[in-house]
């Protein structure tokens, strides 16, 4: 998977796609495999902006029961399966407790009524999922094994807990990229740092876009008979010069904030309930809270997600310090055995969703749906733009849009849904055997911590990054103190992934900066490592150095 921004220019393409998150790269992956002639551009890295922020949780929509809202239920179950199948070694079940007080909305009594309901819609919710990654049914738990479990909770009016599996996403951004690859191998020709600057349009028609090389400043006119516009909070930029384009954006930006902490609880997640004056406007049943969870990953615990209203430009936004310390306040007030201070917080994971315009401006109401719009209507045929919200669904909103597009592309042929596939490195029949079997083959310069890392991180795919090891031992070591991270990880990413600077590889293609900022010599490792693929300059190497740092920062 080589980055080739000219062959944009070259032929005229059937789809080409604007933003390169993980709605942009779900439409691209979808258009490819239905055989369209696709491209796609994003004007930084892949997976670097909004859907870099995320709880890693793959959600079945227990909390939707509230809205009595069905069909996304249904929809949730279905997309969690789906990951199930298609990335068993990124994707996998992780048990969820929510301590239940009183006899009321938070009770044991509605909690298990709630969950009985939960598993009744979700019958299906481990179809063709390998034995290891089955979803269990929920139960409630007595008071006693909570408070063994929480010692430190508020023990007043406790009568309990729901318990319910969910799924966790490792590593996100090697799910992205996943789908990049896929879109790849169907035929799509991507390239990361290529902005979209403007619509090629001719009475109404789009005919494409124009864009610019973010490393060379090289224009470019990437010809395309549908634009499909995915650029999450900058999706409006695209639409303002359209002739006959309506007032108001389609994207309102709200914050949110994931903190990466040192380890809380063991291998559950745990959910707690912050009393608030929000309420839900679409929620049948308003109980007056708000949640977060603390959730374990690797070594560390992630917590949120806490959502606060921004009203700037996306180019301005950014979690404070003054955020950070709110949202440490309410988690101290919340479970005080947690006892957080600012040092604890290893690293804060920060991004835009769509919220609801509201008069109550210390709240966020997020919107609901993702939403598709087609633009045909305000002088741009062949224009399509998805607003998307949660990571689960983005294959979902990305195939109607696709769907949307093939129908234009293609009137009068019956619209047909490719074969489901595993994603690169998801093609495993026995989760237990592909480990084992990895495990035995492990090259003598790889840890065994490490070599377990790669399988659960690569799945197949990971004996292309071992085959950097077999050819050089030294790329087996380990490249900063506990992360189980290895310099052929980095090789595999610059020459197979497209990383372009320091930042790509350290935050994106691996996960070296997990727990925060791995260290100085690991970063100088990793310079070294591509600026030898990349023929960087002792100058160029610096400069990488001080912008990865900034972005630590």
């Amino acid at each position: 998977m080589k980055r080739d921004p000219a062959a944009l220019s070259g032929p005229t393409y059937e789809v080409a796609v604007v933003g390169g998150g993980i709605y942009g790269l779900s439409a691209v992956h979808e258009a490819a495999r239905r055989g369209l002639t696709t491209c796609l551009v994003e004007r930084g890295d892949f997976v670097g902006a909004t859907s870099s922020n995320s709880l890693k949780i793959i959600h079945g929509g227990l909390r939707y029961l509230q809205h009595a809202d069905l069909r996304r239920m249904r929809e949730s179950i279905g997309e969690r399966a789906r990951l199930l199948r298609v990335a068993p070694h990124l994707v996998r079940p992780l048990p969820f407790v929510l301590p239940t007080y009183g006899h009321g909305l938070r009770g044991r009594e509605v909690m298990r009524v709630a969950l009985l309901l939960n598993d009744l819609i979700g019958y299906d919710r481990s179809a063709g999922v390998l034995p290891e990654r089955r979803i269990r049914r929920g139960r409630v738990i007595e008071r006693d094994a909570v408070r063994a479990m929480l010692p430190d909770l508020d023990p007043q009016d406790l009568t309990g807990a729901a318990v319910w599996f969910d799924c966790q996403v490792g590593n996100t951004e090697r799910l992205a990229l996943a789908y990049l690859h896929a879109a790849v191998s169907a035929g799509a020709v991507c390239a990361n740092y290529v902005g979209a600057t403007e619509l090629l349009l001719r009475g109404g028609d789009v005919l494409g876009l124009r864009a610019v090389d973010q490393l060379t400043g090289s224009e470019l006119e990437v010809r395309a008979r549908t634009v499909v516009n995915a650029a999450g909070p900058w999706v409006d930029r695209l639409l303002g010069a359209l002739p006959g384009a309506k007032q108001g954006r389609r994207f309102h930006p709200s914050k949110a904030m994931n903190l990466v902490t040192r380890r809380l609880y063991a291998e559950y997640a745990i959910g707690f309930t912050v009393p608030t004056r929000f309420r839900d406007s679409d929620a049948l049943i308003n109980k007056g809270t708000r949640m977060f969870f603390v959730v374990p990953w690797g070594p560390y615990s992630l917590i949120g997600t806490r959502h606060l209203p921004f009203h700037g430009d996306p180019e301005e936004f950014r979690i404070t310090e003054a955020d950070i310390e709110l949202f440490l306040t309410e988690i101290n007030a919340t479970c005080p055995g947690a006892g957080l201070c600012r040092g604890d917080v290893l690293a804060v994971h920060g991004g835009m969703l769509p919220e609801t315009p509201r008069q109550d401006r210390d709240e966020v109401q997020l919107v609901k749906h993702s939403r598709v719009y087609d633009h045909a209507r305000e002088g741009a045929r062949g224009l399509v733009s998805i607003v998307g919200v949660k990571w689960t669904t983005a294959r979902l909103a990305a195939e109607e849009a696709v769907e949307l597009v093939q129908a234009r592309l293609r009137p009068g042929a019956a619209l047909s849904r490719p074969a489901e596939g595993s994603l690169p490195g998801g093609d495993i029949d026995d989760l237990g055997r592909f480990l084992a079997s990895g495990e035995a083959s492990r090259p003598a310069a790889v840890t065994p911590t490490s070599m377990r890392h790669l399988l659960e991180t690569y799945g197949t795919a990971s004996r292309q990054v071992l085959d950097y090891v077999r050819r050089d031992a030294s790329l087996g070591h380990q490249l900063a103190g506990e992360s189980p991270v290895i310099a052929a990880e980095v090789m595999y990413g610059v020459e197979h992934e497209m990383a372009q600077h320091l930042g790509d590889v350290v935050l994106r293609r691996t996960a070296l900066s997990a727990g925060g900022h791995p260290g100085r010599k690991a970063l100088g490792h990793c310079a070294d490592l591509m600026g030898s693929a990349l023929d960087w300059s002792p100058a160029r190497r610096e400069a990488e150095l001080d912008a990865t740092e900034a972005e630590l920062t």
